[in-house]
């Protein structure tokens, strides 16, 4: 079972789910029979390569986020330096 097949969302993909929707037009059979089933295993790995790529840059972008935050925390622990006015 795959995702919703959205042109704009899948842009990596479209020649698999060009092949794929073409495949299961050439005849009503085909669907059921398995004969789109290369063409559908080719969508499938497809689709997995391009959420591993988006998850590996949303992980990024929450390291990043992460990192942050951690610095403004460690930032409001810390008492504040007083400066020395030695007179």
């Amino acid at each position: 079972m795959h995702p919703p097949l959205a042109e704009h969302k899948h842009q990596g993909c479209l020649e698999a789910i060009a092949a794929l929707d073409e495949c299961h037009r050439a005849g009503f059979m085909n669907r059921f029979s398995g004969a789109c089933n290369d063409t559908k295993n080719k969508l499938d790995q497809c689709l997995k390569e391009e959420f591993l790529a988006v998850r590996a840059e949303n992980k990024g972008r929450a390291r990043a986020k992460r990192a942050k935050l951690e610095k403004i925390w460690k930032e409001m622990e810390e008492p504040p330096v007083a400066p020395n006015n030695k007179s």
